[in-house]
């Protein structure tokens, strides 16, 4: 009787500890963050859905499948601080603001709430959870908001300073677009050549007058071919097309232009660059670049302090 009873005993103990036995092996402590912990069923997950995004996931080497695993974790420890610093802030999103931000998604795909749920679940996310993530964006970008974004500073001396060391990438080379009508020169008739001419310098004066080039062009008959040449870089054009074209405003029409056997006329209908200060014409560009270069350097020096700052302790 004793024996049968220590059996039971032994028996019972193993039952008791065999489904926390199994569940340490299916999911143990993978890192310790304050006072929260991460899995290792947490991190397999975000791992495959890693994988399921990598062109290369077939053909992983166990060095890169490692690396990848400790980049998924250490991207987790990063979130799971940043939850923790909102938890700790007491940000939140209002319903009204979480429904706003739902609805600009779509207007801006031309999606009815049906037709959204209906691609989430095409793709294998619930409503709730697509609500879930739009929320934590929100908090995440008040919470950058809050603690780096504020801080970023572009001032115009640093904008300028960055325009004059990289002055040659935003040299813009001064374009012309031109409509252009052409009239074959004879080569051994005078008199046709000079009816040519005439009839260039009545073309010329019904252009200057305003009238529509289209229906001048087709008023020419045969006797003219032409149309918009589209944007040409003036600095590309032959010198004596550059030399008719170069004080002409938009609107008026160079003189006739006797070029590899015709006769042009050049209608200048557009203009770009080489007006006015160019460091003005890239000055926001500049600008936006430089203060989300400030952003980035400033988040990653945040997120280290935040880790700094923090209790991390890697378990696998």
């Amino acid at each position: 009787m004793f024996m049968k009873r220590i059996l039971f005993i032994l028996l019972l103990s193993v039952f008791l500890t065999a489904p926390v036995a199994m569940a340490k092996t299916l999911s143990k402590v993978a890192a310790i963050v304050n006072n929260e912990i991460i899995t290792t069923y947490q991190v397999d997950k975000e791992v495959a859905a890693a994988l399921a995004k990598s062109p290369n996931k077939n053909q992983l080497t166990t060095e890169q499948f490692e690396e990848m695993k400790t980049q998924v974790l250490d991207k987790m420890v990063n979130d799971k601080l940043l939850k923790l610093r909102i938890k700790e802030l007491g940000l939140h999103v209002a319903d009204g603001e979480l429904n706003d931000a739902i609805e600009d998604v779509q207007k801006k795909n031309g999606l009815t709430r049906e037709e959204l749920e209906h691609a989430l679940t095409s793709q294998g996310m619930s409503f709730a959870a697509y609500k879930q993530q739009i929320e934590d964006e929100i908090l995440r970008y008040k919470l950058l908001g809050r603690e780096v974004n504020y801080k970023i500073l572009v001032t115009s001396r640093e904008v300028r300073a960055y325009y004059d060391a990289h002055i040659d990438e935003y040299a813009v080379e001064p374009t012309i677009r031109v409509n252009r009508i052409s009239y074959e020169l004879p080569t051994d008739n005078e008199a046709e050549i000079a009816a040519l001419r005439k009839q260039a310098e009545v073309t010329r004066d019904l252009l200057l007058n305003g009238e529509d080039f289209q229906t001048v062009l087709a008023g020419q008959g045969d006797a003219a071919s032409g149309g918009d040449m589209g944007d040409l870089v003036e600095a590309d054009l032959a010198e004596p097309l550059q030399l008719a074209l170069a004080d002409l405003a938009v609107g008026e029409v160079s003189e006739p232009l006797e070029l590899n056997g015709q006769l042009h006329l050049f209608q200048v209908t557009e203009r770009t660059g080489g007006d006015g200060d160019p460091f003005l014409q890239v000055q926001a560009e500049i600008e936006e670049k430089l203060k989300r270069e400030k952003t980035d350097s400033r988040f990653q020096e945040w997120q280290k302090e935040l880790r700094d700052n923090a209790y991390v302790e890697i378990k696998i």
